[in-house]
């Protein structure tokens, strides 16, 4: 029998969501969760606004890892990891792939500072064991008891998709029936807001925080830096009806490309959406809609644009293009398994979401953006894109699964 990857379930942390219902209320309302950053005086950092996910305790993380030792971006991923426990085999035989793009910054910022007033012996002992980006998942197998593969995937931000994707892999050829993917990210420290500014990744904007991530839109002027942290079970599909697990959707292509000009970033969007359509056997009027990556830059907005109309040319105007950053901002590697979960309830439920703060697009662009209200168009399959510095660019392709389940499968 034909192996089948599906996604069934899904833990999430993101802006002013702490679970994956409230993630959905905002995402299929359009109702952005960007505010002015709290957590720290974030002025001197020429940004003062950012998706911050809910302050939560820290009671549920035993205390043998000591939890206030550990990164944020690993305290949101075991945040997302508690809402996934239950669902799991006892014995631990399930597989781990998670992205992230950044190290523990402020630790690295923190033991820096150090150096500098105290000396070399004043360096942070933690570094080696904490700040590089397999610490975080490290935590996470054992907080989940995993005894299969465990593996940190790092392509910058599209490595949570990546992960997702690479699990399909898996799943597909047989080398597990279970992995628990996805990916986090916490860049909003001082140290590694101040620096996305520095570089023009992290908007400006003091006013309206609500209105400031906007993808595809000609009044934005960056994309806003958030945190988050997502999981989803990628399963055989019948290893999950077993243990009465429903999907939501299939995974049925995934594809990674790098772009080939350092100048042009976003130009190997072409070849991972052709590579996916291929590995789906579909073609370009096969897609009903496009979870676009679409950051709020207008730089990498138009290189996705301009990417979109190569590969679909005339059907394009006939495909419905949302991006769930208006609502999230761009939380980096954590924004893959958002977008995943979001187009994956999106297909449970017959309807695509809203574009946030879009409303006057970036001059040349032809885009059927939805705004305003959710579209309810019952698609059937959908392309999703991710883009990272460096170059990394991945594209999945998700179809719905029948029946249509109830939206409450999803309820953590």
């Amino acid at each position: 029998m034909k192996r089948r990857a599906v996604i069934t379930l899904a833990g999430i942390v993101g802006p002013q969501a702490a679970n994956v219902h409230q993630f959905w209320e905002l995402v299929r309302a359009g109702n952005s969760g960007i505010r002015k950053i709290a957590r720290f005086d974030a002025a001197p950092t020429g940004c003062e606004i950012g998706g911050e996910v809910p302050e939560f305790s820290l009671d549920f993380i035993p205390a043998k890892y000591k939890p206030k030792r550990l990164s944020r971006h690993t305290h949101l991923l075991l945040k997302a990891a508690q809402q996934l426990a239950q669902a799991l085999p006892a014995d631990g035989g399930f597989d781990l792939r998670v992205g992230l793009a950044t190290s523990d910054s402020t630790m690295i910022a923190e033991s820096g500072v150090r150096r500098v007033k105290q000396g070399y012996e004043g360096t942070c002992p933690m570094m080696v064991s904490q700040s590089p980006p397999h610490a975080a998942v490290g935590v996470l197998s054992m907080f989940l008891g995993c005894r299969g593969e465990v593996q940190t995937v790092s392509t910058a931000c599209a490595a949570g998709m990546d992960a997702i994707g690479l699990a399909a892999r898996d799943v597909l050829h047989g080398t597990t029936n279970l992995v628990v993917a996805g990916g986090a990210d916490a860049p909003l420290g001082p140290s590694p807001l101040a620096e996305f500014v520095r570089c023009g990744l992290a908007s400006r904007r003091r006013r309206l925080p609500e209105k400031s991530s906007r993808p595809f839109d000609a009044f934005a002027d960056s994309g806003v830096l958030s945190e988050a942290a997502g999981l989803i079970f990628v399963e055989e599909a019948s290893a999950a009806l077993a243990a009465q697990r429903h999907p939501l959707c299939e995974i049925i292509g995934y594809a990674n490309s790098n772009d080939l000009d350092s100048s042009a970033p976003g130009s190997g969007y072409v070849e991972s959406m052709r590579r996916s359509l291929d590995a789906a056997n579909m073609e370009v009027d096969n897609i009903d809609a496009i979870f676009a990556w679409g950051p709020g830059h207008p730089v990498l907005d138009r290189a996705e644009a301009v990417a979109l109309e190569k590969v679909f040319t005339s059907h394009l105007r006939d495909i419905p293009v949302t991006s769930i950053k208006g609502v999230i901002g761009n939380p980096l590697a954590g924004a893959g398994p958002l977008q995943v979960t979001a187009a994956a309830l999106s297909l449970a439920e017959g309807v695509i979401p809203p574009t946030a703060n879009h409303e006057v697009p970036l001059a040349g662009i032809n885009l059927d953006i939805v705004t305003g209200e959710p579209l309810h168009s019952k698609p059937e399959v959908v392309l999703l894109n991710a883009h990272g510095v460096g170059g990394s660019n991945c594209s999945i392709i998700l179809k719905r699964w029948p029946p249509r389940p109830s939206i409450t499968a999803t309820k953590n």
